[in-house]
């Protein structure tokens, strides 16, 4: 009885916290009118979204597991998606069209280490801020959905520290920053799987680190290559020791001057260097055969560091991509588009029919990412502009979905004490909303219309036509098996199991649950968003088709002659 009133008392003050923080957030966005052109001209990116919930997060770290640092790091956390929706507002008013490629709103930056040209550089333009705003939606909905977890004020502050270093990653437009926020994004996650995973935490945690880390030393030699193979000179931030910058905006302009009077740095370097990013890149994303760590982190990592690793960490690769070697590299990317088409096709293939042999669930949602970042790849290899559109809107749009998925499973595993699929049948008459918000996840992963996921897979399979014809039978087959592998989990989940269903054996008899009051709450956000972006795609999918127009018109066009 004891148990059940805590747990009432606790589900009251989520529910309080909650309505708290909606009613702040909508307080701050009723001074939306009232706000000054140069209102947001001060850096409201780097205190605010990257150092802000790093250190704050650190210092909850010393509070300890009391529940003032739970609701501390989520008010934290909403206040992070306020500020974020405020610039999307504020920036909406002028239009994405009045930002060039190359140029970016929120930018400010400080000289970090002159010798070196190596300054803290931060903006953000139609490619980072969807990942920027997805970031911060996510860090208080994954707060939400595992509200309870175990010595929950120091997990909540690890969920607050991985926001900021993420945000750091898509904000940096310098490249040792860039590549300093890539490595800390790995210390929050080790520590989420190592401490609060499953039996087998450490051996995952493990895999996941040497996997990524390797991978991005290859990039760091990429970049190290890179940065002294340009001349040295002509740089507005050159380091006063080597006359050279770590600047992404102005290697960019070097890249694009070079590129459209011949090819910078040479073809063979170009090609040499594209494929050493490509490759830390890959590996992050992760596509065939990079892929292996993935399955296992999921597995093992907690709810929570499931839903952040699954719906932002994996979209730093393709970031990567766009932001570098697509961008500095076109001739290279015209080099390597078959091979590029070749890559996203076994990840997409391969990923869907392995999903259909999995009998645990987490084990299958984390292969089903696999094959749905082979869309990412595919988007990129057609070097049409809808392609890139549709592979940044499936970043953004996975970036909701995934989530909602791994929710789904830490809510079965949380209640059922399972994650094999078979052992609950009948669960829609013992928890019939973990059953309607598993069917939900389930359709718009399988690319349902009027859901988010339906939209980009459109996209792709438009532009993959253009570019490839006939071959779009194989993405066009690879739905069918989507379908097949998750209207077979579901069927034996949820509907078999006869009137009275059967509960699994880790239950000992007892009355299976359904989902908590957080539970509910955050599941629904997630759905109210997927709807959302799949009936009004145009809120995040205009800044990216501008972006994408804008780099064939910069990039693509001038160095190649044509997409």
């Amino acid at each position: 009885m004891s148990v059940q009133v805590n747990q009432q008392d606790a589900d009251r003050t989520m529910i309080l916290v909650v309505v708290g923080s909606l009613v702040a957030m909508a307080g701050l966005l009723s001074l939306l009118p009232n706000l000054e052109n140069d209102a947001l001209s001060y850096d409201l990116i780097s205190l605010p979204l990257v150092v802000g919930p790093v250190v704050f997060g650190l210092l909850l770290l010393g509070v300890g597991n009391s529940n003032l640092a739970r609701i501390l790091a989520f008010v934290y956390g909403m206040f992070m998606l306020t500020l974020t929706t405020l610039m999307f507002f504020e920036h909406g008013d002028d239009g994405w069209e009045g930002l060039a490629f190359n140029t970016f709103f929120q930018e400010h930056s400080y000289v970090w280490m002159e010798t070196l040209g190596i300054e803290w550089h931060v903006g953000m333009d139609g490619l980072s801020f969807p990942m920027v705003w997805l970031t911060t939606f996510l860090i208080p909905v994954t707060s939400l959905m595992t509200w309870d977890e175990k010595s929950a004020g120091r997990y909540h502050a690890t969920l607050l520290i991985t926001g900021g270093v993420l945000i750091g990653v898509f904000v940096a437009l310098d490249l040792f920053m860039f590549y300093v926020f890539w490595e800390l994004t790995l210390i929050p996650m080790f520590f989420l799987i190592l401490l609060w995973g499953g039996e087998d935490r450490r051996y995952a945690a493990q895999k996941f680190f040497i996997y990524t880390f390797t991978a991005s030393v290859i990039m760091l030699l990429a970049i190290l290559t890179m940065y002294f193979l340009m001349p040295a000179g002509g740089y507005g931030n050159a380091g006063t020791l080597t006359g050279r910058t770590f600047d992404i905006q102005q290697i960019t302009n070097a890249a694009l001057n070079g590129n459209s009077n011949g090819v910078w740095l040479g073809l063979e370097m170009q090609k040499a260097l594209f494929l050493m990013m490509m490759l830390g890149f890959l590996v992050k994303l992760p596509a065939v055969p990079f892929h292996t760590w993935l399955p296992d982190a999921h597995v093992q990592a907690p709810t929570g560091g499931s839903m952040l690793l699954a719906g932002v960490m994996l979209k730093m690769g393709a970031y990567g991509m766009f932001r570098l070697p697509v961008t500095l590299f076109p001739h290279a990317l015209s080099e390597y588009q078959d091979l590029l088409m070749i890559v996203g096709m076994v990840a997409l293939v391969w990923g869907a029919f392995v999903c259909l042999g999995q009998t645990n669930l987490k084990k299958m949602i984390a292969y089903s990412s696999v094959s749905h970042m082979g869309i990412i790849v595919l988007g990129i290899a057609t070097m049409q502009p809808l392609g890139y559109a549709a592979a940044l809107f499936m970043m953004f749009a996975h970036g909701i979905i995934s989530p909602m998925l791994f929710a789904v499973c830490g809510a079965f595993k949380h209640h059922y004490h399972s994650m094999e699929i078979g052992d609950m049948r009948g669960m829609a008459r013992y928890s019939p909303f973990l059953a309607v918000y598993m069917m939900f996840a389930w359709m718009a992963s399988l690319g349902l219309p009027l859901l988010a996921g339906f939209v980009a897979e459109l996209m792709l399979i438009v532009a993959f036509w253009h570019a490839y014809g006939w071959w779009t039978l194989l993405p066009g087959l690879v739905l069918v098996i989507t379908a097949a592998y998750y209207l077979w989990s579901m069927q034996r989940t949820i509907f078999e199991g006869g009137d009275e269903g059967q509960p699994p054996e880790s239950l000992h008899g007892e009355t299976p649950p359904d989902l908590s009051s957080h539970e509910k709450i955050a599941m629904f956000i997630l759905a109210v968003a997927t709807v959302l972006f799949g009936v009004l795609p145009f809120i995040a999918l205009d800044m990216m088709n501008y972006w994408t127009t804008e780099v064939f018109t910069s990039v693509i066009i001038p160095a190649l002659g044509g997409a």
